[in-house]
C-alpha cells in the first residue's frame, strides 16, 4: 500500500511539471531509503563471540 501511495505522488509530481527541488525531493528521497534498507539487507556480519577467559593458555 505505501508504494502504490509513493509511485502515485511521484507520478502527480512528474506529470504536472514541478520544479526541480521537488521533482529532486519526491524521485530522490525514496531512491535513497531503499538503497540504504538494500544495503542493510544485504551487508553480511558476524558476531563471534570470546570464549571463556579470552585466549589464554
Amino acid at each position: 500500500m505505501n508504494a502504490v501511495l509513493i509511485v502515485i505522488v511521484q507520478w502527480v509530481v512528474v506529470t504536472h511539471g514541478a520544479n526541480g527541488w521537488l521533482l529532486f525531493a519526491v524521485l530522490g528521497v525514496p531512491a535513497l531509503l531503499a538503497s540504504y534498507t538494500l544495503t542493510k539487507a544485504l551487508t553480511v556480519t558476524t558476531y563471534e563471540p570470546r570464549g571463556r577467559g579470552g585466549d589464554r593458555k
